[in-house]
């Protein structure tokens, strides 16, 4: 490598160690990819999630030779935002180095089909949200990167919209905050007949508040790992999703690479019809990693018998000193307050639709507050 003039011999070898480790984490990445095969029924990570019709049918699709076509647009970013292509071969590294739920495959696949995007670069508090609209009509698997500077506060909000029925979206998202940063991000995706979101979201002590939102899917999947590497970090994710007859597939992972960090997560689905929902949250805790504060709760409510829930929280806690729970609940609407809303003359849909949104309100009124 070349070193800058004017270094001290410390500085180069640091830079040359870095280096060494870079190149080593890229070369483990491009055997993961070699090594990783398409998800099928034995992948315990894609358990529910009818691997053999839908990773199958996505996989064909990135493996073709359908162009890569969509809409990338951003509001109220100034400066911040770069457009991103796949002649970025430092983003396409950062995207290589990105864990997943299970779909390692198709995430190596993707990297070959990297589409449009962009990179937020935030450097300075944000006056008002940030929006990344994504929009296709066909096929497209486009990119996010966004980088938040230490003791900034913003907001980003991004939209995944299909504008056909045929639609098929395939979209990675890296996020980095900083010590003493925080961030509150939206995730809006909609009318797609695919759709597969891959989100990394590594905190070096900040506070980082997280809400997903998926409706009219004909099948979405969503993984997000949310990766804490200093004390005092903060994550909270959140998801309200109504995936009326459709399949929604939901991963995360809430890993604590060290100690004196918090980390909470509330899912809530309304199904009717016959929706299938499926959760599967792990929390890890890493040795050493004392003073940990992790917390997960899935709940459903059912609309229809026809509808189906898979609900899977898990610990995995390798240190001491740590409050770590899980909880799971999946139930059909409370009939007593059906009961008090059609006894004040409320149409019977009205008020189930009535209590199904207040179900999802309390997810978005945490998230904002």
């Amino acid at each position: 490598m070349d070193f800058p003039q004017n270094i001290s011999m410390e500085e180069a070898f640091a830079l040359a160690e870095a280096e060494a480790k870079l190149e080593a984490a890229l070369q483990e990445s491009r055997n993961r990819f070699t090594n990783a095969r398409i998800p099928d029924r034995l992948n315990e990570d894609w358990r529910f999630g009818r691997p053999h019709q839908y990773a199958t049918a996505l996989a064909e699709l990135l493996q073709g030779d359908t162009p890569s076509q969509g809409e990338a647009s951003v509001l109220h970013a100034g400066a911040a935002a770069v457009p991103v292509s796949a002649a970025d071969e430092d983003l396409k590294q950062t995207e290589m180095l990105m864990p997943t739920i299970g779909s390692d495959a198709l995430l190596g696949l993707h990297l070959q089909r990297f589409g449009s995007g962009y990179a937020l670069y935030i450097e300075e508090d944000t006056a008002e949200p940030i929006h990344l609209h994504y929009k296709t009509a066909g096929f497209y698997t486009p990119s996010t990167f966004i980088m938040v500077a230490p003791g900034v506060k913003a907001q980003v909000v991004e939209h995944h919209e299909g504008l056909s029925e045929n639609a098929v979206l395939f979209a990675t998202r890296n996020i980095q905050v900083a010590e003493g940063a925080e961030l509150k991000l939206q995730l809006h995706s909609s009318c797609m007949q695919r759709y597969l979101c891959i989100t990394d979201i590594q905190n070096m002590g900040g506070k980082v508040s997280q809400l997903t939102r998926h409706e009219n899917h004909a099948w979405a999947r969503e993984e997000t790992v949310a990766e804490i590497y200093a004390p005092g970090s903060d994550i909270q994710l959140f998801s309200a999703n109504l995936p009326t007859s459709s399949v929604l597939d939901q991963h995360t992972r809430q890993i604590h690479h060290t100690g004196g960090a918090t980390s909470n997560l509330l899912y809530k689905n309304v199904l009717d019809g016959t929706a299938t929902a499926t959760f599967a949250g792990n929390i890890y805790v890493a040795p050493g990693a004392h003073h940990t504060d992790a917390y997960q709760s899935n709940r459903n409510l059912l609309l229809s018998e026809d509808a189906t829930v898979n609900s899977l929280p898990g610990l995995e806690i390798l240190a001491d000193k740590v409050r770590c729970s899980h909880g799971s609940a999946t139930a059909p609407v409370n009939e007593e307050q059906l009961f008090y809303l059609l006894s004040r003359g409320i149409p019977r849909d009205e008020a189930i639709s009535l209590l199904a949104q207040g179900f999802i309100d309390d997810v978005i009124e945490k998230f904002n507050n």
